[in-house]
């Protein structure tokens, strides 16, 4: 559903809504890139998104995190551009449509785009780059000061007990069809315990993480190629930084889309050049336990995903968007492959 007039009218006043386009390529929320004018008759534009109230159940909490985020970068003379949240003309974050739904507006980055081809070398190393320069700058903001919006996001722990307790149930009945995909996750189940052990010995410090640095998330400029923005706060939560560097390391450097059936390998040039823009500019933050961890950050991460997509597939699809009823159950098969192609 597009963003009606009503709804761009609720952040800008009166305005005329020439154009709106879906924008990005999310499987959470609905997103869209809208172009209005306004009274001076100059055209303007703006992100709408609609946020999945199935995925954040408390909307406004995740704006408060937003809001909170962008104050905090903007007092520590952050780099980069903010994703600041609009105000509606009541002055709230977020308009709720008469069917419930939850309306935000952002800034729109002219002039930028996001790496979600198959990056070059170059794009990793300005995205992860990007990325450290975020993570760095909220190393001081106390990890109180946000909410957890998505419970046990990145718990180890609590992700494969709900897997586990998809199988017993089998809602679906598609276990049987599962085997080889379920007996794959179970070879990998010491990842999850090994960040689970460091989590709770305390070994990795608790901060305030993106919790989803993919190549959809960050902008890069057409004209000069440096980064523009980290985007898509919405996960925004205390959590690892070896999370954060192992979704980059899943989206980045594959040699296929999670989206693609194949094989799938890791371009270790697209690898060194994350680990070098990433390591550049957070070392000065990152303790030797992090440091020494990395990798197994990738490969948690990379398990962690084949886990989510096969829990959903088992579960009936009800929370990554879909496009044929086998499609979770293909982007298992994809991160398995990655996984297997992860250095150890």
């Amino acid at each position: 559903m597009l963003p009606e007039s009503h709804i761009v009218r609720a952040f800008f006043g009166e305005v005329e809504v020439l154009h709106s386009q879906p924008c990005g390529s999310g499987n959470i929320n609905d997103t869209y890139l809208t172009t209005f004018r306004g009274p001076t008759a100059e055209e303007q534009q703006g992100i709408f998104q609609r946020l999945n109230s199935r995925v954040f159940a408390r909307p406004d909490a995740v704006m408060r995190n937003i809001s909170a985020t962008a104050q905090h970068l903007q007092s520590v003379h952050y780099p980069l551009g903010l994703l600041t949240p609009l105000l509606t003309v009541e002055e709230e974050f977020l308009y709720r449509d008469a069917q419930g739904g939850c309306w935000r507006a952002f800034p729109y980055f002219a002039h930028a785009y996001a790496p979600e081809h198959l990056p070059t070398p170059e794009e990793a190393y300005e995205a992860a780059r990007a990325y450290g320069l975020f993570l760095s700058a909220l190393a001081t903001c106390p990890t109180p000061a946000l909410e957890e919006t998505v419970p046990h996001f990145h718990d180890p722990q609590h992700r494969w007990a709900v897997f586990q307790e998809v199988l017993e149930k089998d809602p679906l009945g598609r276990v049987a069809q599962a085997k080889a995909e379920i007996a794959q996750l179970f070879e990998h189940r010491a990842t999850f315990e090994a960040v689970a052990y460091l989590e709770e010995t305390g070994q990795l410090p608790l901060r305030i993480v993106h919790n989803d640095p993919k190549a959809g998330n960050v902008l890069l400029s057409l004209k000069t190629g440096k980064a523009v923005a980290v985007v898509d706060w919405d996960t925004l939560m205390p959590g690892t930084l070896l999370s954060d560097f192992g979704d980059m390391v899943r989206t980045f450097a594959p040699d296929q889309y999670e989206d693609e059936p194949g094989d799938v390998r890791i371009r270790p040039n697209v690898l060194k050049a994350l680990e070098e823009g990433f390591q550049e500019v957070v070392q000065p933050i990152l303790t030797p336990t992090e440091c020494q961890h990395l990798s197994l950050g990738a490969r948690w991460i990379a398990a962690e995903q084949a886990l989510r997509f096969l829990t959903d597939y088992l579960s009936g699809d009800i929370y990554y968007k879909i496009q044929y009823p086998e499609h979770n159950l293909m982007r298992t098969r994809n991160q398995l492959s990655l996984l297997a192609s992860l250095p150890l």
